[in-house]
């Protein structure tokens, strides 16, 4: 049974590993910095330039790091879908029945007494049939002066129809947009691991990060079962998920559902993350760490319209941050 929101409890110092005052009060010396008289013409929320060029820096790495990721991602199921469609090419053709095989009974050899039951059938005139043929090939690019097979017998190497192709196609390219999608999803725990690890330590960040996907997995198991161990069965212990799995428990949902439950569940892993910032580092970190994903997934959408690129999976990245 799914748990409610309020049954999620967290237990802060349980969820990170360890004590987390002494970076509380670095955090708040932090704000109270900002907040000084001497500071009053700047704005509240700006870190120092130095911090914020480093984020920059950062940013712009991480950029370059997931278009390679997306590259690769296409290059594999494109290589894929060659694969799947050459196995199609090359598949065993099923033998026919002997029957099957056998050249049909002359007219003229017939039984006399099929003849007088049979019902009767207009022949069309030899010219008919010729023009009927050669309207039937009429933009096909087949070459008659070649050895037809023999009746009721494919061919030994059968062309793939163009709806065989275009559909394994279609669904390579979905899949393929389900894992640029977890591509940029899994952004968000990087911008935190980012703005945590000198903080509080990156053992407890992680820490954090893998506690949250259980503490989700218990409102949502059909989506987070068995998400966070990876391929080879090793336990992801960064907070980070396979996103194979992933795609495999949302492709075993109820079509109608999969969507909107799959979102619930990974905007419920983010809210959780930032809640476990607020109370173990105050409202202030949380916002920061909200404003930074914000602007990031702003940021991708002014590029991807600017480039003439769909926004939608953005923008329900964005619905997870609002």
């Amino acid at each position: 049974m799914r748990k409610s929101d309020d049954e999620l409890k967290i237990d802060i110092s349980e969820l990170f590993g360890g004590d987390l005052e002494p970076a509380r009060q670095a955090v708040e010396k932090i704000e109270e910095a900002a907040s000084a008289p001497e500071a009053a013409g700047a704005a509240v929320s700006e870190p120092p330039a130095a911090v914020e060029q480093k984020y920059q820096d950062w940013m712009s790495a991480r950029e370059k790091e997931l278009e390679s990721k997306t590259q690769e991602l296409e290059r594999r199921l494109q290589d894929l879908l060659e694969q799947k469609l050459q196995a199609t090419q090359t598949a065993p053709v099923a033998e026919v029945p002997v029957e099957t095989q056998e050249a049909p009974v002359p007219p003229s050899e017939a039984p006399v007494a099929i003849e007088e039951t049979a019902p009767e059938v207009e022949v069309a005139a030899p010219q008919a049939v010729e023009a009927a043929a050669a309207d039937s090939s009429a933009g096909l690019d087949i070459d008659f002066s070649q050895p037809m097979s023999a009746p009721f017998l494919p061919s030994t190497t059968p062309a793939v129809p163009a709806s065989v192709a275009v559909s394994a196609e279609e669904s390579l390219k979905q899949v393929q947009k389900e894992y640029e999608f977890l591509l940029l999803y899994d952004e968000f725990r990087n911008i935190i691991i980012h703005e945590l690890k000198d903080l509080v330590g990156e053992k407890k960040t992680f820490k954090m990060l893998e506690r949250t996907v259980e503490l989700t997995r218990e409102k949502y198991p059909e989506i987070f079962r068995n998400a966070n161990w990876d391929a080879a069965g090793n336990l992801l212990q960064d907070g980070s998920l396979d996103s194979q799995r992933l795609v495999e428990n949302k492709n075993a949902l109820d079509p109608s559902k999969a969507n909107a439950v799959f979102d619930a569940g990974l905007g419920t892993l983010l809210s959780l993350r930032l809640q476990a910032l607020e109370k173990g580092l105050g409202t202030g970190m949380k916002n920061k760490v909200r404003a930074r994903l914000y602007q990031w997934i702003n940021e991708k959408v002014e590029r991807a319209s600017q480039a003439n690129k769909e926004v939608d999976d953005l923008t329900r990245l964005k619905s997870f941050v609002v």
